[in-house]
C-alpha cells in the first residue's frame, strides 16, 4: 500500500527554547505512535505556558510537597482537600510569590500549584507516555533543535487523516508574553483531545457525557467533590466502556479525559486556560489558526 503522506510537525524557537518534533505518518505508522508523539508535544507546551507568563514554577512545585504530604496519594479526596487548602492565607503567600505579586498572574500561579499537586498525588487529568495504551512504546519519541526558521515562532502543523491543524505565531518585538502563552495552550488542548481519539476512544460520546453531568456547575470545592464522585459511578464507567468498545488497554485513557473535560467545564483550571488569559489580560489578541510558517516569506500569487 502507498504512504499517506499525512505528517505532524510542532517547531519552536523562543529566547532560549528550542524545540523541533516531527512524524512521518505512513501507513505503517500505528494511532499508538501518532497518540505517543502528541503527549510528547504537549509535554513540551504545558509548562512553557506557564513559564513565558512569568510563573516560578519551581517555588511552587517545592510548595506543592509540602502541601500534598499528608494526603493519600491516589485518593480523589486528597484533590479536594488540597483544593481547599490552596486558598489558605499560606498558600496565597506562595501563590504570590510565585506571581511575582502581579494580581493578573495569581490565577496562574494557583492552577499550577493545584497541577503539581494533582500531580504528586498521582491523579491524571491528562494521558501521560506512561499510560498502559501505549505498552511502553511512548518512551521513544525523540527531539531535536532543527527548527526550520532562524526568528522566532512557534508552529504546530498536523494533516492526520481528516484532522487539519495549523496553528503558527509569529514572535516579534511587540508580541506579549500571554499571546505565547495563549498559543501553546492552544496546542496542548488539540493534543489533549487528538491523543484519545487517535488512541480510539470516544471522546465526542465522552464530551456529551461530561457537558450534561456538570450542567449549572460552577467552580467550588464542593463541584469538585462532586465530579471526583460521580468518575468514580456506575453511570461513568458504564459511558468509560462503551468510550473503549472491545479496547480494555483504552479505560485509563477514557477516565482521564473524562476528568479533564469536567475539570474544564466546572472552571477548575490545572493549566493555562485561555478563557483566563482573556479575562485577565483585557484585549489579548488570540492567534489565528492559520498563517505563514514563522520566519517565512509570504509566496507570491499567479
Amino acid at each position: 500500500m502507498p504512504d499517506s503522506g499525512d505528517s505532524i510537525d510542532f517547531f519552536a524557537r523562543y529566547k532560549d527554547w528550542v524545540v523541533a518534533r516531527s512524524i512521518s505518518c505512513t501507513d505503517s505508522t500505528s494511532p499508538k505512535e501518532v497518540s505517543a508523539y502528541l503527549v510528547a508535544v504537549r509535554d513540551d507546551v504545558a509548562n512553557r505556558a506557564f513559564t513565558v507568563l512569568g510563573i516560578d514554577i519551581k517555588s511552587l512545585d517545592a510548595y506543592s510537597e509540602q502541601l500534598i504530604k499528608p494526603l493519600a496519594k491516589g485518593d480523589y479526596s486528597s484533590l479536594v482537600a488540597a483544593y481547599k487548602s490552596i486558598g489558605s492565607k499560606e498558600a496565597e503567600t506562595e501563590i504570590s510569590k510565585a506571581a511575582q505579586d502581579r494580581e493578573e498572574l495569581k490565577p496562574f500561579a494557583k492552577a499550577y500549584l493545584l497541577r503539581s499537586s494533582a500531580a504528586r498525588l498521582g491523579l491524571l487529568w491528562h494521558i501521560t507516555k506512561e499510560n498502559r495504551a501505549f505498552e511502553g512504546k511512548a518512551a521513544s519519541q525523540k527531539s531535536s533543535t532543527s527548527v526550520p526558521f532562524t526568528s522566532e515562532g512557534i508552529s504546530f502543523m498536523a494533516k492526520y487523516k481528516d484532522w487539519i491543524s495549523i496553528k503558527k505565531l509569529s514572535i516579534h518585538e511587540n508580541t506579549k508574553p500571554e499571546e505565547v502563552s495563549a498559543h501553546l495552550s492552544s496546542i496542548r488542548m488539540a493534543a489533549d483531545r487528538k491523543t484519545a481519539q487517535i488512541l480510539g476512544v470516544n471522546t465526542e460520546n465522552i464530551d456529551i457525557y461530561a457537558s450534561a453531568a456538570t450542567e449549572n456547575m460552577r467552580k467550588s470545592a464542593a463541584n469538585l467533590e462532586k465530579i471526583t464522585v460521580l468518575l468514580c459511578s456506575p453511570e461513568a464507567k458504564k459511558e468509560i466502556d462503551a468510550a473503549c468498545g472491545e479496547d480494555a488497554s483504552l479505560r485509563d485513557a477514557a477516565i482521564i479525559y473524562l476528568f479533564g473535560r469536567m475539570l474544564q467545564n466546572i472552571k477548575i483550571d490545572l493549566e493555562v486556560s485561555i478563557d483566563t488569559l482573556m479575562d485577565m489580560f483585557p484585549g489579548l489578541k488570540i492567534p489565528k489558526p492559520k498563517g505563514r510558517m514563522p520566519g517565512q516569506k509570504k509566496k507570491k500569487s499567479g
